[in-house]
């Protein structure tokens, strides 16, 4: 598959060739696909974003234009980090969005995964 060279997020990876994935997040980070409203309820249900980040957001989601019109990925993505996540929205069709979430694994949340052990001498 073209595009991206090195940096392309799925290379190495078996794809449907007539897919249209991200040109920043990988495929296996896609967390939803279909309709602008129903992916907000899916990420609110999920609790991956709040009200207000919908709210902030909506704006530059809703004005992107669609891939088939401007072939390019990256203007028609949108990416933002809420809380917890980093989230893009891509904008494949006037009524299509494919949703990926990256989770953020802050620093105090995996030292408590691996506690520090004592040696004793």
């Amino acid at each position: 598959m073209k595009g991206g060279g090195n940096i392309y997020p799925n290379k190495g990876v078996k794809i449907d060739p007539r897919a249209i994935t991200s040109a920043k997040m990988p495929e296996c980070l896609k967390v939803h696909c279909g309709y602008l409203k129903s992916g907000y309820m899916f990420l609110m249900g999920e609790g991956i974003i709040t009200r207000s980040y919908v709210e902030s957001e909506d704006p530059h989601i809703s004005a992107l234009l669609p891939f088939c019109q401007t072939k390019n990925k990256l203007k028609s993505s949108h990416l933002f980090h809420s809380d917890t996540h980093l989230i893009e929205f891509f904008r494949t069709t006037s009524c299509n969005y494919k949703i990926y979430a990256l989770r953020e694994v802050f620093l105090e949340e995996s030292e408590s995964l691996f506690p520090k052990q004592r040696m004793n001498k």
